[in-house]
């Protein structure tokens, strides 16, 4: 039977693509298992700042869900929350890691998600509650092992191609700015405390061009090394024989680009898709739905 494939540009579309899967019943509504393979674990804990006590039933509130509350490194959790994932697998290392297994919650705090370590004597009462603000998951690091074990079912391989190159200065994008206005502009510059101007991190700038005004995002991170092409090449064929050899047998596959993020590079963008693709194809019967 065919693999259902989706691939989007950046990762937080992951999230309603897993519902995709629900609602065509490639995967189970709870309790799937997440091959999460990428240079970055993405398990961050945004500001979300929404009710998740209504949190997405279809693939279209998924996506207003999506593209209004997520980034590209906190989408995870709130897929835990919602139960679609009882164990998250990160696979982010490029040679054999031994596997390490952690149980974990996730629970509502007001409006934002809060992560813990599960404690039996403390947290297990709230197992049984079905109304819990508490949902449990294992969280498991590693792999690229020979002996390592899949569930047979009900298994989402979750990739993203800057898992074969990435550049974290993110230098490969053009410059992220907004256009402000001539006023907001001077206030930013003569208030030493504008809001801007003391955030915890030097992420913004500002700039004026050409008679026009700019709040630049700037994160100023030395550029990694590119990786050949030859290089590349290895680290999916290594990947691809590890699902050979460990008999993987995903439910439902979602790609990401990391297009736009800049996180896969643009440099070695079409050549890390095409490849990674082909050499997936060979081995699994591949399905891509719009």
């Amino acid at each position: 039977m065919a693999v259902p494939v989706i691939i989007v540009d950046e990762h937080h579309e992951a999230f309603w693509a897993w519902r995709f899967f629900i609602e065509n019943n490639f995967i189970a509504q709870t309790e799937n298992y997440l091959l999460h393979v990428d240079h970055h674990d993405d398990f961050e804990c945004g500001g979300y700042a929404c009710n998740f006590d209504n949190l997405p039933q279809t693939v279209a509130q998924a996506k207003e869900f999506t593209y209004e509350f997520l980034g590209i490194a906190d989408f995870i959790y709130p897929a835990i929350y919602q139960k679609i994932f009882s164990t998250v697998h990160i696979l982010k290392n490029l040679k054999p890691q031994a596997l390490q297994t952690e149980n974990l919650f996730v629970r509502r705090a007001d409006s934002q998600l809060e992560s813990g370590k599960y404690i039996p004597f403390i947290h297990s009462g709230e197992k049984n509650k079905p109304d819990s603000r508490y949902k449990f998951f294992a969280k498991i690091d590693g792999g690229l092992n020979d002996d390592d074990k899949f569930p047979a079912e009900n298994l989402v391989l979750d990739i993203d191609l800057d898992y074969f190159c990435w550049d974290d200065s993110l230098k490969s994008v053009p410059e992220k700015r907004v256009e402000i206005t001539a006023a907001a502009y001077s206030e930013i510059i003569q208030n030493k405390n504008n809001p801007f101007r003391i955030l915890p991190r030097k992420f913004l700038t500002f700039k004026e061009d050409g008679g026009r005004y700019f709040l630049v995002y700037a994160e100023n991170l030395n550029r990694n090394p590119l990786p050949s092409e030859e290089k590349i090449l290895k680290r999916i064929d290594r990947l691809i024989k590890y699902f050979v050899q460990v008999k993987l047998k995903p439910a439902a596959i979602d790609i990401c680009r990391s297009s736009y993020s800049g996180y896969l590079p643009a440099e070695r963008a079409s050549f890390v898709e095409k490849n990674f693709i082909e050499k997936l194809g060979a081995v699994m019967d591949l399905k891509f739905l719009g």
